[in-house]
């Protein structure tokens, strides 16, 4: 039986990864609920609502953006926790944690991404205090973004970094580090690759909100789809071309982009 194939570890590791998920969504949740407290922290969560810079919101939004990322990146990245963890108890059956490292590392590389998007929501608002005519131009700019993180779908380093994050076997045969510290290591270079391969999607949940529950769950069900569909070009590609169309309305009709990106809170 099937049953009698699997691995307790692999069990194990599936049940963690599945625990995770529900409880990284079950906080993001709940950030979404206390996004007065967040406002009153400076903390910026969309175009709209830029913050201010400070450690305080710099914290709170890194630990925001971390939760985020367990919720949306975890599920897609069980195969290659797995593989690790297979090759890791084969070589060095007397260590513990290899794994733990690995995926700790993967999320601390996510985890420094999310300063740009800091950053660059600080220098929006920045701008938006002190322009003329601001808000227009914001408007139609997130448009231009939105049509360039589209055209990122369609680009020969997409796919390179796509392959990479399908096809982990390849990784983990060529860039092997034994050890706890290597396994660390390994988990950051795969989180680079993988940031290579999904920057145009944060740039889609950056647009339309970081604290958006609709737009994250689409942007992890892509991220997912884009993983699991491997040897194929359509997905990023169709959802490309949906980006860039969706991008084109925006620049021509910036009021679309506040309808699309509001959030109804249960």
């Amino acid at each position: 039986m099937l049953k009698d194939r699997i691995e307790p570890f692999q069990l194990s590791l599936l049940a963690t990864v599945a625990a995770l998920t529900t409880i990284a969504w079950y906080f993001t949740y709940a950030q979404v609920q206390s996004m007065g407290l967040l406002m009153s922290l400076g903390v910026p969560m969309s175009l709209g609502m830029e913050g201010w810079a400070g450690w305080t919101s710099f914290a709170a939004f890194t630990g925001m953006w971390l939760v985020m990322m367990v919720a949306m990146m975890l599920p897609s990245s069980y195969p290659t926790l797995l593989l690790h963890r297979t090759v890791y108890r084969k070589r060095t059956p007397d260590a513990r944690g290899g794994t733990f490292l690995f995926g700790l590392g993967y999320f601390l590389t996510w985890t420094a991404s999310g300063s740009l998007f800091y950053a660059a929501y600080i220098m929006i608002g920045n701008y938006r205090h002190y322009a003329i005519s601001a808000d227009a131009i914001v408007l139609r700019a997130a448009g231009v973004a939105l049509i360039l993180a589209g055209l990122y779908q369609w680009t020969r380093l997409k796919q390179a970094c796509l392959k990479h994050c399908q096809s982990p076997l390849h990784f983990i045969a060529e860039q092997w580090r034994d050890g706890r510290a290597g396994a660390l290591r390994m988990g950051i270079e795969h989180g680079i690759y993988c940031f290579g391969c999904c920057w145009g999607l944060m740039v889609i949940l950056f647009v339309m909100g970081v604290m958006h529950l609709g737009w994250m769950a689409a942007i992890g069900a892509i991220i997912l789809l884009e993983k699991v569909v491997s040897g194929r070009n359509w997905v990023p590609r169709m959802t490309g071309g949906i980006f860039i169309l969706l991008g084109l309305a925006v620049a021509i009709f910036p009021e679309l982009l506040t309808r699309l990106s509001v959030q109804v809170i249960l």
